[in-house]
């Protein structure tokens, strides 16, 4: 057959067009879709947040133990200050917020 009667043709563009039609509508609607892709994007991302922020908190932690590990002594007076201790001598003062009763 040939190629310029075949371009020609209404019924191949007809054909064609339907087809591109059918699946466009495929990809916007189905479940597996461009909507689906989007959100899957977006919980990516937030993931990648998440892990971000999740691995700052391990490098904070990674640093207090090995400052536990060396002995630091402001460090361990401020954990025992956070639980309240005082030295020998000292007077601790604790406030309530005037709206908790």
């Amino acid at each position: 057959m040939n190629t310029s009667l075949l371009l020609k043709s209404s019924t191949l563009w007809t054909v064609l067009g339907f087809s591109g039609l059918g699946s466009a509508a495929i990809l916007l609607f189905s479940p597996d879709g461009v909507t689906s892709l989007h959100k899957r994007r977006a919980d990516l991302v937030e993931q990648q947040r998440q892990l971000l922020r999740m691995h700052r908190a391990n490098l904070e932690l990674a640093q207090e133990v090995q400052r536990l590990a060396a002995k630091d002594p402001e460090l361990y007076e401020a954990l025992a200050r956070q639980q309240g201790l005082a030295r020998p001598g000292e007077t601790v003062y604790t406030f309530r917020d005037r709206g908790r009763k």
